[in-house]
């Protein structure tokens, strides 16, 4: 299953860009039932660039902390659980410092603290996806071919 494998620079380009459009599809999403089709498609793309804006920084900073778990191969170490629950705390710092950065927009505590949460599964879900690793097929007597 080779063809799930990922790439070094696939991965880096999914922790650097994914979280944003993320964020913001969950955003939309939450939004639905609250908007018509019409102001949410009007909407989106200002909010996804908007993401990207405040998103940008802590983006990278997540990014760099990812990349430093992975060659230090404490992935391989601790494994997947690990690495879903430090992209989760990561993700949650960044959405936090998102709203941080955003705060000169009016941005208030409970903005902060729903960014928060949402960096928080945006970063477990990121994490997961990034992660997940193909295992050799185990054989019999413990050797690998």
């Amino acid at each position: 299953l080779g063809c799930f494998a990922m790439s070094k620079n696939r991965r880096i380009l999914v922790e650097l860009l994914a979280p944003p459009l993320l964020a913001a599809v969950a955003l939309v999403a939450a939004s639905y039932k609250q908007e018509t089709l019409a102001g949410i498609l009007l909407g989106f793309v200002p909010l996804v660039m908007a993401a990207y804006v405040l998103g940008f920084i802590p983006s990278l900073l997540y990014t760099g902390a990812m990349e430093l778990w992975f060659r230090s191969g404490l992935r391989v170490r601790f494994g997947l659980l690990c690495t879903v629950l430090l992209s989760a705390c990561l993700g949650a710092g960044a959405g936090f410092l998102s709203a941080v950065l955003g705060a000169g927009l009016g941005f208030s505590e409970a903005d902060r603290l729903h960014l928060l949460r949402l960096g928080a599964v945006v970063g477990l879900l990121i994490g997961f996806y990034v992660g997940r690793e193909q295992t050799p097929t185990a054989q019999p007597n413990g050797l690998s071919q």
